[in-house]
């Protein structure tokens, strides 16, 4: 929890150390260079560019 998160408006049960990302673009969170969420989001889109061979795979009209 964290009191000064909202002024001390909110009872404390309402509060949360979580943030609010619902206004930000994916290209804005990807260059947060410090959070966990910035370099999970930088792995998977890195992922993403790069064709990567197929690990395993099977013939489903067998």
């Amino acid at each position: 929890m964290d009191a000064g998160q909202d002024g001390g408006g909110t009872p404390e049960e309402w509060r949360s150390v979580m943030i609010d990302i619902s206004g930000a673009t994916l290209a804005e969170l990807v260059e947060e260079d410090t959070s966990a969420l910035a370099h999970a989001l930088r792995r998977v889109t890195d992922e993403l560019d790069r064709q990567g061979e197929p690990i395993a795979g099977f013939n489903s009209a067998i």
